[in-house]
């Protein structure tokens, strides 16, 4: 059985490094992994592959998406694709899916964000899910906060209220031990950490590149559930998220993408929710803002707003990469909940706590 896992990144490499090293610490073993640079400022894939080379790790590096796709299978447990641009979260993961798929007829990818922590058993108990039935198409992991490790960020997703353009994280807060190890079946999945099985990928499709960030692979599980194929949590397998500082969350962009793209995505698959899940969220999304005077934010609402009234996707043309990392990375880093740009942690070893996986530290 072939699982190529993806780790996209865009600057950050200390926290794909993070990401790599607790990878390659588990018990199973994916047989590659792809590590998909989107574009990166910071000299990201020059500090990756002289930390590889200094730890004597055998990698190979493809300069462009094209050498990615015309060149042989890897013959090395790591790969690096300098892809040039930031595609998104979407277009990143599609190359390294198409080239899973064509060039390494793998049969499951398991997709990271580089700002998460795998524990050592997760890709082993997340398999074992899969491989119990044939219909489920992504299986996701109990996703714990990296800076309150035994704190629930979600049990791989939730639920999908579409009158309210909502869609829930199951169990957010809780503590680790508030679930057992049943798996759970969801509506959709939260991208940090999914085990897609190929044959699912090649009836339904990659992930819709026009969302740009957010609800992209929400729209993914939906599609993936109308083709038939479950959806479900291994709650027995923990993976520690740092939930982003790059993520921006709070800023004009992750305000504008959120926005736009849940009405998107309700309009997309269940329109005749649109007027009520429309008024809701507009006002959800507009009246905090105004009560705290917040007058960037509430344009940046609005812009969405107009922008979904217009059919406008993708990547808003004001979003320079410059403004990407001025929002992400500079903003996050007063964020509370971490992020991909943090260094940090010594991922490999993982001591034992109550008798489950805790964080590597």
């Amino acid at each position: 059985m072939i699982v190529i896992a993806l780790v996209v990144s865009w600057n950050g490499w200390r926290d794909t490094l993070d990401c790599v090293q607790s990878i390659l610490g588990a018990q199973r073993l994916p047989e590659h992994v792809l590590i998909c640079d989107n574009g990166s400022m910071d000299g990201s894939v020059q500090a990756l592959e002289a930390w590889f080379s200094e730890k004597g790790f055998a990698y190979t590096s493809f300069p462009s998406p094209e050498a990615l796709l015309a060149g042989e299978p890897l013959r090395t447990r790591i790969g690096i694709v300098e892809i040039g641009e930031n595609l998104g979260y979407a277009g990143a993961n599609n190359l390294g899916m198409r080239y899973a798929l064509e060039r390494c007829n793998a049969d499951y990818v398991w997709i990271l964000n580089n700002d998460v922590v795998v524990g050592s058993q997760a890709l082993r108990r997340m398999l074992e899910l899969a491989q119990g039935d044939d219909a489920i198409g992504i299986v996701g992991a109990k996703l714990l906060r990296y800076d309150a490790p035994e704190t629930i960020q979600a049990m791989g997703g939730g639920f999908i209220i579409p009158v309210i353009c909502h869609d829930t994280q199951l169990g957010h807060g809780r503590a680790s031990t508030s679930f057992d190890d049943t798996p759970i079946r969801l509506d959709h999945l939260i991208g940090a950490c999914l085990l897609v099985r190929s044959t699912a990928i090649r009836r339904v499709g990659f992930i819709d590149e026009s969302y740009f960030l957010y609800r992209e692979e929400t729209d993914w599980c939906i599609r993936m559930r109308r083709h038939g194929w479950k959806l479900y949590c291994c709650a027995a397998a923990d993976v520690w998220h740092k939930q982003s500082r790059s993520s921006g969350f709070r800023s004009q962009l992750h305000d504008y993408y959120a926005v736009r793209n849940m009405l998107r995505l309700v309009r997309k698959f269940y329109p005749t929710y649109l007027p009520t899940a429309f008024a809701y969220f507009a006002t959800r999304a507009l009246v905090p803002k105004l009560l705290r005077l917040e007058f960037a934010r509430i344009e940046a609402v609005l812009q969405a707003l107009r922008d979904f009234a217009l059919g406008i996707g993708g990547r808003a043309s004001a979003h320079t990469d410059e403004v990407l990392f001025d929002q992400y990375l500079g903003r996050g880093e007063n964020l509370v909940e971490g992020g991909r740009d943090a260094g940090g942690g010594k991922a490999g070893g993982e001591p034992r706590r109550s008798g489950r996986e805790t964080r590597p530290r």
